[in-house]
């Protein structure tokens, strides 16, 4: 992979120091004005989903009828609804075709997609905090009950995928019935950060391990659907495992049917959510062409 040097400003100094910024080795992006209303995202170091429908080339990534919203999306990690743009941006699309050095890791893989929308497209962008309605992660009485994060590989088992919902290629249940990353995946290693959300039973079990209250906060938001802030003050590296279920459409016919997420955070995690105000970072496009720079 190749780079090119970026400027990282020193306030106190006044000057600048030069970091080396990862490019593509080989990389191509073109209009695409099919009017196709399938498109497709391939390869890459990014787990299987819908950001790369083939987890089998870690050195190649084939983005064919991409809306260029879904591109800023991969390279700033942000979410689509919180990407303000030009109305435009919704109706073009673009093939990518690029290639990149094996083990690329995703922080790397997203400065180089940055890299290349600023050069192909003259994409520049500012970062802006919005409040909106949401949760505040917050301390509840007794105080919390998170674990120190063990990067614990003994207490995986790999056999026991029976009746989890939600077991892949990266994710196993482990000895205690919550989500773990499968031992000799090409993603997470044993002391990566890790979220995942199984169904055993008619429970479901998430877990958010190597964490920080940032990265939990971020896994609840997840569960919850909307935004979560982290109010707890704590500063430590965690392991967070919940269980819980949806709540019935008949409470009724099954007044006791478990504890719902809200009352699980509270229970399990000794936190509690606070509806109100929080903020959110958002991404603003200041500027972006429409047609590619010649490849």
């Amino acid at each position: 992979m190749r780079s090119f040097l970026r400027c990282l400003g020193l306030t106190m100094l006044g000057g600048c120091t030069l970091l080396a910024q990862p490019r593509f080795d080989v990389a191509s992006m073109k209009r695409n004005t099919s009017g196709a209303e399938r498109a497709s995202m391939t390869g890459g170091p990014l787990p299987s989903g819908p950001f790369n429908l083939s987890g089998n080339d870690p050195g190649r990534i084939t983005w064919n009828n991409v809306g260029l919203r879904r591109i800023i999306q991969v390279a700033y990690d942000m979410p689509g609804d919180r990407i303000s743009a030009p109305a435009w941006f919704d109706s073009e699309h673009y093939d990518v075709t690029a290639t990149m050095a094996a083990g690329t890791s995703v922080p790397d893989f997203r400065l180089t997609v940055q890299g290349l929308l600023a050069e192909r497209l003259k994409l520049t962008s500012h970062r802006a905090a919005k409040d909106v309605s949401g949760y505040a992660l917050e301390m509840a009485r007794g105080g919390p009950r998170l674990a120190e994060a063990k990067h614990d590989v003994a207490a995986i088992d790999p056999k026991m995928d029976q009746g989890c919902r939600g077991c892949s290629a990266l994710v196993v249940i482990d000895r205690n019935g919550y989500p773990a990353p499968r031992p000799g995946n090409p993603y997470y290693g044993p002391a990566d950060s890790f979220q995942a959300t199984i169904v055993v039973g008619s429970r479901y079990r998430a877990a958010a391990l190597n964490a920080q209250m940032a990265g939990v906060a971020a896994f609840l938001a997840n569960l919850v659907g909307s935004p979560v802030a982290d109010r707890t003050g704590l500063k430590g590296i965690y392991d967070a495992r919940i269980e819980f279920v949806a709540p019935p459409a008949d409470p009724a016919a099954d007044p006791d049917p478990g504890p719902t997420l809200m009352d699980a955070v509270q229970s399990q995690l000794g936190l509690k959510l606070t509806a109100g105000k929080v903020p959110v970072e958002n991404l603003v496009v200041d500027h972006a062409d429409k047609v590619p720079t010649e490849n």
